[in-house]
């Protein structure tokens, strides 16, 4: 049981290709131009989550309280997508998110990784996210930083 390498997870490629995925509130594929709620949940060592998760669970989740609650923070919430896909670099051929960092606040816990979905479809999942060890916070506040968005360092990036 582990948190596997970061990276995106498998059906999230499916879901993308066949529209199960809004980042953008003008996209005019669908016919309600509402962003999705995208979360991201923390987890422990003992959650067994990687590329091929194809749904939130609570398995393995960062227990509530102590600062966190379950299921995690929503876009809407102190994280959020910054910037709708682009396409920028040079030539211009990658198309990338980006997200802001996740913090929260008056924290007490340990966690291994991260877990990022859509909780408007089904929790289906985006990425995973490993933190490479254990990471503890205790009274204060614990933080995801996210890569600057761009080009070879965006979370999310189709080249």
């Amino acid at each position: 049981m582990a948190v596997g390498s970061t990276a995106m997870c498998d059906s999230f490629k499916v879901d993308i290709l066949s529209g199960g995925m809004n980042f953008n509130t003008t996209n005019r594929a669908l016919s309600a131009n509402t962003q999705d709620v995208f979360k991201i949940a923390l987890y422990t060592s003992s959650a067994t989550i990687s590329n091929t998760t194809t749904a939130y669970t609570a398995t393995g989740e960062v227990a509530a309280g102590g600062g966190y609650a379950t299921g995690g923070l929503a876009t809407n919430s102190t994280w959020s997508i910054t910037q709708v896909p682009v396409s920028t670099g040079t030539p211009t051929t990658t198309a990338y998110i980006n997200f802001a960092n996740a913090s929260w606040t008056s924290a007490t816990f340990s966690a291994d990784g991260a877990l990022i979905y859509n909780s408007s479809n089904s929790n289906r999942t985006v990425c995973v996210l490993n933190f490479g060890g254990t990471k503890t916070v205790s009274s204060g506040t614990f933080t995801i930083q996210m890569p600057t968005a761009g080009t070879g360092s965006s979370i999310i990036q189709i080249a």
